[in-house]
Parts: C-alpha cells; structure tokens; sequence
C-alpha cells in the first residue's frame, strides 16, 4: 500500500479528489482509474470485473492505495526489492491500446470522401456513412461502420477516421491498427475501369493533422475537386502517409454473404503539439462501380519510443 499522491506525481499522473463520494481519479498516459475508500472495487478504462487486493484506506489524512494493481491499470510496473524493504514503480514505455467495436455507438469516428468534384450529383454518387447492422445472415447485434459509394470520377475515395487524445506531445511513436473489413466481392470479376474487387484498395495510415477532404481548384480542367489533405497515394500506389493493405477480394469465393478481412499497418510518426495523432483507413478506387464495406473490431497501438 502507497499513498496515493505520491504515487501519483511519481508517474506524472494527474489525482483528482471528489470529497462528497470520496473517490480517487487517477489519468496517466491516456488511460483513467477510479478508486473508492473503503471499497475493493475499480472502474476505468479497459477495466471489466476487476477487484483490489485491498480496499482503498485513509491513514493519517493519506488515501493509500494498493501500488502494483493500480500501477498495472496505469500501463507502470512495479518492483519489490525484498532486502531495502522498497517498492520501486516505473512509468516505462508501455503499449497504449484503443479498442472500437461499434456496437454501442460510432465511438468518435468521422467518415468522409475525397477525389471527386465539389459539385457533385448526390444522386448519382449514392454516398453513405453511418453506422449500421453488417449485413451477415441472422445478425442482430453485430455493428459496424458503413461506408458506401458509386465511384462516377474514376478514383473515388472513401476514408473513416478517428482522433486519438492523450498522448504526449510531439512524441515519436511506433503505431499500429489491426481491424475487420467486412466485404461481399469475390474475386476475378470484370467491371468498369477495374475489377469491383482487386482493383479497390484498402488503404491505412497515421497522421498529426485531422484528415479531412479539402477543395481545390484548378484540377481536371477547371472543375474544383475535393482532395485529401493527406498524402494517400493513387489506387495501387502508396502515399506518404497511408499504405495499401489489401483490396476487396472475400477470403472465401464460395460463400456468398460478407465476410470479415483482417488488415493491420504499421508506421512510425509523432504526435502534434496537442498530444494527438489520427488514424484514417479508406478505400481508393479504380472500379467504376458501387462499392460498399463495413469496418469492425479496430485496435490502434501505441507506444512511445522515448
């Protein structure tokens, strides 16, 4: 058992005390702990059924907690040196992990589209992002992020992002997003400008700069365009900033339903000023046609080189 203050400053983690429920909040490196006198229980981030070893104390005017649970919630080990009698806690470079499954809610992502003209038809382009039920036989509590598109401008893009806070600022981190796109394309099919499956390719990446598609002028004759403020690549070819990871193809041709894809990148970039950095995947498009995918269970790791 350690005071909690103290063990608070020693991982530079921010205490808040609420003296009408006399509860303990502790935030370190994006992630959050709540502690109660007198109480065994925990709540916070990634926390589900979680029991102290020993309840929260107040001794002496000090709540004092117990050192390695909490410190294991807070991504710090601890050690114990058996012949100092000490306890040494360290905030070491631990993997912070988001997790999305959509089932709930839409968790804080934005979905957009970009490579086609400002003045678009509406009616012709069929754009769509929301979430919604993946269309998987007898499902009905299994969601996800749907994004649809008619790809009328020959390379249609169409990305989802989110925003991920509490980072240290301008930091160098080594990311990575693993994630499920469900699709119902099989594979060697003909289509307009490209085949529906191989030639729309899945693409992800890490940025510091919110993604969001911009206007500008001048492009494809003197029509204004929407682009992409990130460097995405075109169709097949990489870009700076996101990557190619795979296209549309099922993983099975003999099931004729939406199957789950499993994708994953890897990067390393720092965060801004504000301690973020925002994970966008999307679909770039070579096929003239109707493309629609739905995207699940996404994890986004994150850990700090130092």
């Amino acid at each position: 058992m350690v005071p909690a203050r103290a063990f608070a400053e020693g991982l530079d983690a921010k205490l808040t005390w609420n003296d009408t429920d006399r509860t303990i909040q502790l935030e370190r490196a994006g992630l959050t702990v709540l502690l109660t006198v007198d109480q065994d229980s925990v709540t916070g981030t990634y926390v589900k059924g979680i029991k102290l070893p020993a309840k929260v104390v107040i001794k002496q005017g000090q709540a004092f907690i117990p050192a390695k649970s909490v410190a294991d919630l807070l991504a710090a080990t601890t050690t114990w040196e058996n012949s100092g009698r000490k306890v040494i806690i360290q905030a070491n470079a631990e993997t912070v992990t988001h997790q999305f499954s959509f089932d709930q809610d839409q968790d804080g992502w934005e979905g957009g589209f970009a490579d086609l003209p400002v003045a678009y038809n509406p009616n012709i382009y069929n754009l769509e992002f929301r979430r919604g039920l993946i269309d998987l036989s007898d499902n009905k509590s299994n969601y996800g992020l749907k994004m649809v598109g008619m790809n009328r401008s020959d390379d249609l893009f169409m990305f989802v992002t989110k925003k991920i806070s509490g980072l240290e600022p301008n930091m160098t981190y080594d990311a990575s997003v693993a994630f499920k796109l469900y699709t119902d394309v099989p594979g060697g099919m003909m289509g307009v400008g490209g085949s529906p499956g191989e030639s729309v390719y899945i693409k992800a990446g890490f940025v510091a700069t919110k993604p969001e598609a911009l206007r500008l002028d001048h492009v494809h004759g003197e029509e204004p365009y929407f682009i992409l403020n990130a460097d995405k690549g075109n169709q097949a070819q990489d870009g700076a900033d996101l990557k190619n990871v795979g296209n549309m193809v099922v993983p099975d041709d003999s099931v004729e339903d939406f199957q789950a894809k499993p994708m994953s990148h890897q990067a390393t970039l720092k965060s801004n000023d504000k301690g973020e950095l925002f994970v966008i995947i999307g679909s770039d498009s070579g096929f003239e046609g109707l493309t629609t995918w739905y995207l699940d269970d996404v994890q986004v790791d994150l850990t700090p080189k130092g």
